[in-house]
């Protein structure tokens, strides 16, 4: 098959633009050959810094919480909740700005752009101009090409939405930004929401070019050359997460274009970097249309999906390229955007929402034959679980570490939400299983490499996190429970009120029951708790009793963890208790909860239901103002939640390569697939006809 995105037509709206990677720069190309955008990212460009804004109070607060939940005093426990057991909103990721490139005498004529997923490499052009982009790892440098057929001219500038400056010296053009100290996500508008301050990190962008040039106060002006390459250096002040962001970020930026060679050169070890990755894994589902730019591919597709299956396999290959380019040995873990986000105060705040989403990032990696690139996903549990002990003791009075949905750069444990109290934040907000749920993920890491040196790396961790657990753990009706937790996000009615704490959550208990198998193999003893539950009408029960659900099509379907992304081998019973559930939440839903539908249905070996999502994921979202509950692929194949959240992209990969993995393949797919990783650092190799295994190979 192809691996490549192409169209006919420059990108307009971001959801159009090209994304480029090597883990720590981020590169949205618009592949507008009169005048570029190019959006530039750097993984370490946040808001704030390290702050304690744990409620020092909060755990004063624990018993009379437990007390209203336990007697089902919904409006109480939410009051208590609510305005005394508050946190405050994490930190944000923020846009560095664009790289703007004026073309002067560029025909029109002969458009085309397109994405090369094998090489990571961008190219557009047309009559008069060929232009390619992409960002090297082994450089730490976007490069861009400009080749011209005639005269052409080229004016470099910046912009930028932070504060900033652009000025040239020494044949170099920088831009020298500021990031804020207050940054609260768009939907929180009270107070001050947005403050630069002296606190907070410098970043730095730095242009050089081979070739001639004029430097002229905030801009590169080129005339009539017929090849310019442009490298562009971005740098932060960031040092750690505990650290004040004190970095020089202009001497970082500087020191990174001293690894800039000929062109040729870096364009080979680019590829020859990425493809290392990226080449592991080949796929092909039987048909394709790749005679028609992407964009008319995703439509088409919904008409006559049998007529190009290699659209799927093309989604599939795309969610490994996003992880190539998100996140690699040493850069952040990836965030809700990956690395590719241009709002200034980005939908919430383009962080890590750890209920489900960075989970979901990371499931692809070893799967689909990636491991190298999960290491900034335990390196960021780590952070969580530092900071989590003062959580810990400040919110629960217990030992060991605790922390909930939202984090960020810097680590952040407490309770998200209003920092005034004044929220209705009991549907998010109070959930404090995500330690255990990442610990359970680096596990599933160490089951694919069998890395020795992770296993003991491990250990202090989930002895950690289980100390936490061994004194939150409160008696009830005999068992021991969670409280306060709640289902993330969902709510249910008791007795004509909506509600959302509770105690002990199914999700808690297929959580743990995976984290406390887990800790025994490191030989520590565990506490009981109770089994998954069924309800009366053979689905599996989402809270401790049968409530009446306010949305029977919910998007998270968080009371199925326990079959996926569960190692633990559960009965029949349970898988047919969630085949029930899965059928009564329906096929629709925001892209990542699509791709979560994907992965449960490939677990429970129907890969007819999972092609059906796949098709729903597949879904074209072209303008704005798409229903919230409809998610699909806007035109580049980005995720739609919508909005766009990268995570929807690693979802399905990993649904796709789970049903690699259990050899069940849908029916209509005829051909091949290569280098699937399974337990124990093994490789699987499948040939299939009509849907059926015809040929397996492990090694």
């Amino acid at each position: 098959m192809q691996n490549k995105l192409w169209y006919k037509r420059r990108a307009i709206r971001w959801e159009e633009a090209l994304p480029v990677g090597n883990g720590r720069i981020g590169a949205m190309v618009f592949g507008n050959l009169k005048r570029e955008r190019i959006a530039l990212n750097e993984d370490s460009l946040w808001s704030g810094y390290p702050k304690d804004h744990n409620k020092k109070d909060a755990g004063e607060y624990l018993e009379a919480l437990r007390t209203a939940i336990f007697h089902e005093d919904h409006d109480e426990a939410n009051r208590i909740a609510n305005t005394e057991f508050h946190g405050h909103w994490s930190e944000a990721y923020l846009p560095f700005g664009d790289l703007i490139i004026d073309y002067e005498g560029a025909k029109a004529q002969g458009y085309t752009r397109e994405l090369d997923l094998e090489t990571g490499v961008s190219k557009t052009e047309n009559d008069a101009v060929c232009q390619t982009v992409f960002v090297s790892h082994p450089a730490q440098l976007l490069v861009i090409n400009i080749k011209c057929k005639e005269d052409v001219s080229l004016k470099i500038r910046f912009k930028s939405q932070l504060k900033h400056k652009v000025y040239c010296d020494e044949r170099t053009l920088f831009m020298e930004g500021r990031a804020p100290e207050i940054c609260m996500p768009p939907y929180y508008n009270t107070g001050v929401v947005f403050d630069y301050g002296k606190n907070a990190m410098n970043c730095c962008a730095a242009v050089r070019v081979v070739g001639n040039a004029e430097f002229v106060k905030d801009r590169i002006l080129i005339n009539s050359q017929e090849e310019t390459t442009i490298f562009v250096s971005l740098a932060t002040s960031f040092v750690d997460y505990k650290s004040m962001p004190t970095a020089d970020a202009k001497a970082r930026a500087l020191s990174y274009l001293s690894n800039a060679k000929n062109y040729g050169e870096m364009l080979k070890e680019h590829i020859a970097d990425h493809s290392s990755l990226f080449n592991r894994v080949e796929i092909d589902l039987g048909s394709e249309e790749t005679e028609l730019p992407t964009d008319r591919r995703i439509r088409r597709f919904q008409k006559h999906p049998n007529k190009d299956n290699n659209l799927a396999a093309l989604l599939f290959q795309y969610g490994r390229y996003l992880t190539i380019a998100s996140s690699r040995e040493g850069t952040q873990a990836t965030n809700l955007q990956g690395i590719f986000n241009e709002h200034l105060r980005a939908p919430w705040s383009s962080n890590y929402t750890t209920n489900i989403n960075t989970e979901m990032n990371y499931w692809c990696t070893d799967i689909c034959n990636l491991s190298e690139c999960f290491s900034p996903f335990f390196e960021q549990v780590k952070h969580m679980i530092e900071n989590g002990r003062v959580t810990a003791k400040d919110y629960y009075n217990c030992s060991g570490s605790v922390a909930h949905h939202n984090s960020d750069i810097w680590g952040a444990s407490c309770p998200a939400g209003d920092p005034l109290g004044k929220a209705h934040a009991e549907s998010y907000a109070y959930w404090n299983s995500s330690l255990p749920w990442m610990l359970n993920q680096v596990f599933e890491h160490y089951r694919y490499t069998e890395d020795k040196a992770l296993f003991e790396e491990m250990k202090p961790c989930f002895k950690e996190v289980l100390d936490f657990y061994n004194d939150y753990l409160v008696e009830k009706d005999g068992v021991n429970v969670t409280c306060p937790s709640s289902s993330p996000e969902n709510t249910f009615i008791d007795n004509g009120t909506r509600a959302c704490l509770t105690y002990m959550p199914t999700m808690d208990i297929g959580i743990l029951e995976e984290f406390f198998e887990n800790c025994r193999a490191f030989g520590f003893e565990t506490p009981e708790i109770p089994p998954i539950p069924i309800g009366s009408d053979g689905r599996i029960n989402e809270w401790i009793k049968e409530y009446e659900e306010k949305e029977p099509e919910h998007r998270h379907v968080s009371h199925l963890y326990c079959v996926y992304p569960s190692a633990v081998q559960q009965s029949e019973e349970i898988r047919e208790a969630t085949r029930a559930s899965l059928y009564a939440r329906g096929f629709g839903g925001t892209g990542w909860s699509l791709g979560w539908k994907v992965c449960l249905w490939a677990r429970l070996d129907n890969p007819e239901n999972a092609m059906t999502l796949i098709k729903n994921q597949l879904y074209p979202i072209f303008t704005e103002g798409v229903g919230y509950r409809h998610g699909g692929s806007y035109p580049n194949m980005f995720d739609a939640h919508p909005p766009f959240q990268i995570d929807g992209n690693f979802g399905v990969a990993a649904g796709i390569a789970e049903m690699f993995k259990r050899r069940c393949v849908p029916k209509n797919w005829s051909g091949y697939v290569k280098g699937i990783k399974l337990y124990g650092n093994k490789t699987l190799n499948l040939e299939f006809e009509n849907g059926k295994i015809i040929k397996e190979e492990v090694f």
